[in-house]
């Protein structure tokens, strides 16, 4: 008998490791830096796929400049999940939008089936969120957490009148649609900054564009310091190497 409930206890852990295994948190994919060669290599039969954007106008003609609008790609790894690139010529992730398949973790942390999901779980959920949004052309309400996640409720065309919002209605209607959008351009663009080496000017920290207003006729000596000899130096601030440069003294 003790047998048999080992046996039985064995089964039910394996099945409770193998759910958790399967559960889907985004929270382990690093937008702009997640690619999609990179979901390539993990499943070989990711599929392209047409996206509706539920922030922007049905007719196409309003783009967001922050991904590609309109495409993504699908795997089998992760039900419920479309990945769109950055830009059409640019392989980085920069948004996952979910869809009525999805149930897992967001990147906040909260675990989210979305079958069963309405608008006023996530209104509850937390307040001063940025709700009832919409472009005016779009066929969804959005509901905005932060500045990363957007929730969407469809419209109903034939309730009258649309404004005020009904948001008593509203909220008891099911969200069809999540976005998880990351601003891959500042990311890239602050990633360049934190690359660059520091820059003394005769013994002070300047700036890179300070550097670019000195003349080459002014300039007595550079002295490039790199690795632990910077951080020595300088700590931190020269972990990406050091540029000292001195002026020639005037007479």
């Amino acid at each position: 008998m003790k047998r048999i409930f080992a046996f039985l206890f064995l089964i039910i852990a394996l099945n409770s490791l193998a759910q958790n295994a399967d559960t889907i948190r985004l929270s382990d994919f690093q937008f702009c830096e997640l690619t999609l060669e990179g979901l390539k290599q993990k499943d070989p039969s990711i599929k392209k796929v047409k996206v509706e954007e539920m922030d922007l106008c049905p007719d196409g003609f309003v783009e967001d400049g922050r991904f590609e609008n309109r495409v993504g790609y699908i795997s089998k790894l992760y039900p419920g999940v479309i990945f769109q690139k950055y830009q059409s010529d640019v392989d980085m992730i920069a948004k996952i939008h979910l869809t009525k398949a999805f149930k897992g973790y967001l990147p906040n942390g909260n675990y989210i089936d979305m079958s069963a999901l309405k608008a006023v779980d996530i209104l509850t959920r937390q307040a001063g969120l940025n709700a009832w949004t919409s472009r005016g052309c779009s066929d969804y309400w959005g509901i905005k957490e932060g500045e990363q996640i957007y929730y969407y409720v469809k419209i109903n065309k034939d309730k009258k009148p649309q404004y005020p919002v009904d948001e008593k209605y509203y909220s008891e209607q099911p969200i069809v649609g999540i976005d998880i959008i990351a601003d891959c351009y500042s990311y890239y663009e602050d990633d360049s900054q934190r690359n660059k080496p520091l820059f003394i000017l005769d013994g002070k920290e300047v700036s890179e564009a300070a550097m670019q207003s000195i003349k080459p006729d002014d300039v007595d000596s550079i002295n490039v310091i790199k690795d632990k000899n910077a951080t020595d130096k300088y700590g931190e601030k020269g972990k990406n190497g050091v540029i000292e440069i001195f002026l020639k003294k005037k007479r």
